[in-house]
């Protein structure tokens, strides 16, 4: 059964679009060639334009090439949307090696910034990524929904889309507010859905402060077993995403890569025990 997975945060900067990046490019090297697809559901654009090319999310719109936009509106079906990049096989610092795979992708342009009102205003709009993902969705072993930083239209369509939630967090105060209205959204979806479900809460970006120590103890009291390897503060995973690529690619021994690994090990084996 296809893995559903929506990463999903009311805030930004979260390294919500680092962490669907990195666990699409660790996981389809672990499931093998064209097993795993990104969907681009964020306006930004983000994560088309490191694993495509910033020309492809923001540049003029070619004939005859479309995005999840198209999907949404019902003008193109999903395959004329995929596109897919090439991984290499690298060597990890345990010396585990993650071999050489292809990762699909539904990808965005800036122009889905558009479409949010239209949702509003089409009957059963919530629905629309459900509808277009119905025809390829049991082609692939995991389909990951990287979500706009709101909780908007295209976020609803993430959640009654998906199974699972997975909700990146960085420290401090703030962050903390926004999971509780994500947890209500959540809920909210779930009356229409019910098999989706909160799936892990993902802390990045902690380093040794006092602010990410905290962030942490509040995350344990609350959220002990959804809690997820955390993702520490590291150089090395902004400059993975400004070489245009993933953590493995860039540097496959370090901290960065090293972390990624351990979450999508954890996110694979909650599938043997769940799935």
């Amino acid at each position: 059964m296809t893995r559903l997975i929506a990463l999903a945060s009311q805030k930004g900067g979260v390294g919500k679009t680092t962490a669907a990046i990195n666990i699409a490019c660790g996981w389809a090297r672990i499931a093998g060639p064209d097993r795993v697809l990104l969907v681009d559901l964020d306006p930004q654009a983000n994560a088309t334009a490191v694993l495509l090319g910033v020309p492809f999310a923001a540049g003029p719109r070619q004939p005859g090439v479309f995005t999840v936009k198209e999907v949404l509106l019902e003008e193109a079906r999903a395959e004329a949307t995929l596109r897919s990049t090439e991984l290499d096989a690298v060597r990890l610092r345990d010396g585990r090696e993650l071999p050489a795979s292809r990762l699909h992708i539904m990808p965005s342009h800036l122009e889905l910034a558009v479409v949010e009102p239209l949702l509003n205003s089409r009957f059963m709009g919530e629905y629309r990524l459900q509808k277009g993902l119905q025809s390829i969705g049991n082609e692939y072993d995991v389909i990951i929904v990287d979500c706009p930083p709101s909780l908007g239209s295209l976020t609803l369509n993430a959640l009654l889309f998906c199974k699972e939630v997975l909700v990146p967090i960085d420290p401090g105060l703030f962050p903390l507010i926004g999971l509780a209205l994500l947890e209500k959204t959540v809920g909210q979806a779930q009356e229409v859905n019910p098999s989706l479900h909160l799936a892990g809460i993902l802390p990045t970006m902690i380093d040794r402060t006092n602010v990410s120590a905290d962030t942490l103890a509040q995350l344990e009291q609350h959220y002990n077993d959804l809690l997820l390897p955390i993702i520490p503060r590291r150089t090395i995973i902004g400059e993975a995403i400004t070489a245009s690529q993933d953590v493995f690619s860039y540097s496959p021994t370090s901290d960065g890569a090293t972390a990624f690994a351990a979450l999508v090990d954890a996110l694979a084996t909650r599938e043997a025990i769940h799935g």
